[in-house]
């Protein structure tokens, strides 16, 4: 079976995990504390990152794009079901594009800098001096997920899912960054119905259920986390 050697609130975890269930793919999880430099984990992954996928075949795969190709891959020989990365060449390129707005840009703006000073630093804590988070770092992060969902509520109102009519990547990959946030509490739904709304249709698909049942340890996740309605 799969292996997903994963940490509950990475967002590239998060977005493999989507994917895996959303194709039916059987597969186990892992959960790696990669702060802890477990070497069994080292053996795998001299890198030290997550998330790490190992097939069927042990076959290991390390990254989150490689393994999201190797998915994609893997799922259109296999199954005669839709790809999350479908459509024309066009299409398949604004899929991509969006893809990396998220983990590149949207990442090192506001998730990277969020996740730092809340989980890092608590896994951090006996190894590091200064233990507290910087919350005006925290603070600068969020008034950059203005101008992101801003960007977002644009997408969303001329299009019925991010990249276009079906859900894809794209969404999913935005919904595995803005969830973390989500569990910290970072966003102020209020703000923005219409990231809201599109959100609550993600919370609904069958294959994000077992991330909003998760929890970590040192962290309670709002109220709403898990509810699909809010």
């Amino acid at each position: 079976m799969i292996k997903l050697f994963q940490f509950k609130l990475c967002p590239f975890s998060r977005r493999v995990r989507f994917t895996l269930e959303e194709y039916n793919m059987r597969f186990v999880m892992i959960d790696e504390i990669i702060w802890n430099k477990r070497k069994e984990f080292l053996a795998v992954n001299p890198g030290g990152s997550l998330p790490v996928l190992i097939d069927e075949d042990d076959n290991v795969i390390i990254n989150n794009y490689a393994i999201i190709e190797y998915i994609e891959e893997k799922h259109s020989h296999t199954t005669s079901g839709s790809s999350l990365i479908s459509g024309d060449l066009i299409s398949k390129a604004e899929i991509r594009r969006l893809v990396d707005w998220y983990d590149n840009k949207f990442y090192h703006e506001v998730s990277k800098i969020i996740l730092r000073e809340l989980i890092d630093k608590y896994y951090m804590k006996d190894r590091i001096d200064d233990k507290s988070p910087n919350m005006e770092s925290v603070r600068i992060a969020q008034e950059n997920s203005i101008y992101h969902f801003e960007y977002l509520s644009y997408l969303i109102s001329s299009r019925s899912w991010i990249a276009g009519d079906f859900i894809s990547q794209a969404d999913i990959a935005a919904a595995s960054h803005i969830s973390c946030l989500d569990y910290l509490n970072k966003i102020d739904w209020d703000k923005w119905l219409e990231i809201k709304n599109w959100y609550a249709r993600i919370k609904s698909q069958p294959a994000f259920s077992s991330i909003l049942g998760d929890h970590i340890a040192g962290f309670q996740p709002p109220n709403h986390y898990s509810n699909p309605d809010f």
